[in-house]
Protein backbone atom coordinates (compact mmCIF):
# COMPACT_ATOMS: atom_id res chain seq x y z
CA UNK A 1 0.00 0.00 0.00
CA UNK A 2 2.83 2.37 0.90
CA UNK A 3 4.50 1.72 -2.46
CA UNK A 4 1.27 2.54 -4.34
CA UNK A 5 0.87 5.82 -2.45
CA UNK A 6 4.44 6.86 -3.25
CA UNK A 7 3.97 5.89 -6.89
CA UNK A 8 0.72 7.85 -7.08
CA UNK A 9 2.32 10.90 -5.48
CA UNK A 10 5.26 10.75 -7.89
CA UNK A 11 2.78 10.87 -10.76
CA UNK A 12 0.72 13.73 -9.31
CA UNK A 13 3.49 16.02 -8.03
CA UNK A 14 4.57 17.18 -11.49
CA UNK A 15 0.97 18.26 -12.09
CA UNK A 16 0.80 20.43 -8.94
CA UNK A 17 1.14 24.15 -9.57
CA UNK A 18 4.53 25.44 -8.57
CA UNK A 19 4.73 28.87 -6.98
CA UNK A 20 8.13 30.40 -7.51
CA UNK A 21 9.39 33.56 -5.88
CA UNK A 22 11.42 34.04 -9.04
CA UNK A 23 8.18 34.98 -10.80
CA UNK A 24 7.82 38.62 -11.61
CA UNK A 25 5.64 40.63 -9.31
CA UNK A 26 2.26 41.57 -10.68
CA UNK A 27 0.62 44.97 -10.73
CA UNK A 28 -0.73 44.61 -7.17
CA UNK A 29 2.76 43.87 -5.83
CA UNK A 30 4.38 46.67 -7.83
CA UNK A 31 1.80 49.16 -6.56
CA UNK A 32 2.14 47.95 -2.98
CA UNK A 33 5.95 48.07 -2.94
CA UNK A 34 5.88 51.55 -4.53
CA UNK A 35 3.49 52.70 -1.79
CA UNK A 36 5.78 51.12 0.83
CA UNK A 37 8.79 52.93 -0.64
CA UNK A 38 6.94 56.24 -0.60
CA UNK A 39 4.98 56.05 2.68
CA UNK A 40 6.80 53.64 5.01
CA UNK A 41 10.44 53.29 3.95
CA UNK A 42 11.54 56.95 4.51
CA UNK A 43 11.11 56.67 8.28
CA UNK A 44 13.22 53.50 8.38
CA UNK A 45 15.85 54.99 6.11
CA UNK A 46 16.10 57.99 8.43
CA UNK A 47 16.36 55.72 11.48
CA UNK A 48 19.23 53.77 9.89
CA UNK A 49 21.02 56.98 8.94
CA UNK A 50 20.48 58.46 12.40
CA UNK A 51 22.08 55.50 14.19
CA UNK A 52 24.90 55.39 11.62
CA UNK A 53 25.57 59.05 12.39
CA UNK A 54 25.65 60.16 8.76
CA UNK A 55 23.41 60.04 5.66
CA UNK A 56 24.66 56.76 4.23
CA UNK A 57 23.17 55.99 0.81
CA UNK A 58 20.67 53.14 1.05
CA UNK A 59 19.22 51.36 -1.96
CA UNK A 60 16.07 49.37 -1.35
CA UNK A 61 15.89 47.05 -4.38
CA UNK A 62 12.12 47.14 -4.81
CA UNK A 63 11.93 44.71 -7.73
CA UNK A 64 13.63 41.94 -5.78
CA UNK A 65 11.68 42.62 -2.57
CA UNK A 66 8.24 42.56 -4.21
CA UNK A 67 7.34 38.91 -3.89
CA UNK A 68 4.34 37.55 -5.80
CA UNK A 69 1.30 37.10 -3.59
CA UNK A 70 2.60 39.28 -0.73
CA UNK A 71 1.28 42.72 -1.72
CA UNK A 72 -0.83 42.97 1.44
CA UNK A 73 2.16 42.09 3.63
CA UNK A 74 4.77 44.72 2.76
CA UNK A 75 3.78 47.10 5.58
CA UNK A 76 3.61 44.22 8.08
CA UNK A 77 6.53 44.56 10.53
CA UNK A 78 7.47 40.93 9.85
CA UNK A 79 8.03 41.60 6.15
CA UNK A 80 11.09 43.90 6.18
CA UNK A 81 11.16 45.69 9.51
CA UNK A 82 11.96 42.64 11.67
CA UNK A 83 13.85 40.66 9.06
CA UNK A 84 16.17 43.38 7.72
CA UNK A 85 15.66 46.90 9.08
CA UNK A 86 15.74 46.19 12.82
CA UNK A 87 18.92 44.08 12.57
CA UNK A 88 20.59 46.89 10.58
CA UNK A 89 19.55 49.50 13.15
CA UNK A 90 20.76 47.37 16.06
CA UNK A 91 24.04 46.54 14.35
CA UNK A 92 24.78 50.14 13.38
CA UNK A 93 23.88 51.24 16.91
CA UNK A 94 26.35 48.73 18.37
CA UNK A 95 29.10 49.73 15.93
CA UNK A 96 28.54 53.47 16.47
CA UNK A 97 28.35 53.17 20.26
CA UNK A 98 31.58 55.15 20.62
CA UNK A 99 33.55 57.70 18.61
CA UNK A 100 35.91 55.06 17.20
CA UNK A 101 33.00 53.07 15.80
CA UNK A 102 31.23 56.16 14.45
CA UNK A 103 34.39 57.27 12.69
CA UNK A 104 35.09 53.81 11.25
CA UNK A 105 31.53 53.46 9.98
CA UNK A 106 31.56 56.91 8.41
CA UNK A 107 34.96 56.40 6.77
CA UNK A 108 34.39 52.91 5.39
CA UNK A 109 30.65 52.52 4.74
CA UNK A 110 29.68 54.20 1.48
CA UNK A 111 26.35 52.53 0.70
CA UNK A 112 23.90 49.84 1.74
CA UNK A 113 21.93 47.68 -0.70
CA UNK A 114 18.95 45.70 0.57
CA UNK A 115 17.69 43.04 -1.80
CA UNK A 116 16.41 39.49 -2.04
CA UNK A 117 17.85 36.98 -4.47
CA UNK A 118 16.08 33.67 -4.06
CA UNK A 119 19.01 31.73 -5.51
CA UNK A 120 21.60 33.03 -3.05
CA UNK A 121 19.75 34.20 0.08
CA UNK A 122 20.46 31.93 3.05
CA UNK A 123 17.66 30.18 4.92
CA UNK A 124 19.22 30.83 8.32
CA UNK A 125 23.01 31.21 8.07
CA UNK A 126 22.62 34.95 7.82
CA UNK A 127 26.32 35.70 7.37
CA UNK A 128 26.07 34.02 3.95
CA UNK A 129 23.63 36.73 2.86
CA UNK A 130 26.03 39.58 3.60
CA UNK A 131 28.90 41.14 1.68
CA UNK A 132 30.97 44.23 2.38
CA UNK A 133 33.23 45.19 -0.49
CA UNK A 134 34.64 48.57 -1.50
CA UNK A 135 32.45 50.32 1.06
CA UNK A 136 29.24 48.70 -0.19
CA UNK A 137 27.26 46.61 2.29
CA UNK A 138 24.86 44.23 0.55
CA UNK A 139 22.14 42.48 2.54
CA UNK A 140 20.44 39.56 0.82
CA UNK A 141 17.91 38.12 3.26
CA UNK A 142 14.47 36.80 2.44
CA UNK A 143 11.66 39.08 3.63
CA UNK A 144 8.90 37.62 5.80
CA UNK A 145 10.91 34.58 6.89
CA UNK A 146 12.24 33.54 10.30
CA UNK A 147 10.87 36.80 11.62
CA UNK A 148 11.98 36.14 15.19
CA UNK A 149 15.65 35.89 14.18
CA UNK A 150 16.44 39.56 14.82
CA UNK A 151 19.37 38.76 17.11
CA UNK A 152 21.08 36.18 14.84
CA UNK A 153 20.79 38.57 11.91
CA UNK A 154 22.13 41.45 14.02
CA UNK A 155 25.04 39.32 15.20
CA UNK A 156 25.94 38.24 11.65
CA UNK A 157 25.90 41.84 10.43
CA UNK A 158 27.80 43.25 13.41
CA UNK A 159 30.45 40.52 13.12
CA UNK A 160 30.97 41.26 9.44
CA UNK A 161 31.17 45.03 9.93
CA UNK A 162 33.54 44.77 12.89
CA UNK A 163 35.87 42.59 10.81
CA UNK A 164 35.85 45.02 7.87
CA UNK A 165 35.94 48.36 9.66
Amino acid sequence: MKFRLIALLSLLLPLAPVVSHAQEAGLAERRAIAAYAKDVWPQYEKSIQDVAGFPVAIELNLNSLALPGYADSYANPDYLQNTVIEPVIRSFKAIAADDMGKTALKEKLKSVVILYDEKTAPASNYADGLTFEDGKLTINWKPFSNTGDIEPRTKALTTLLESKL
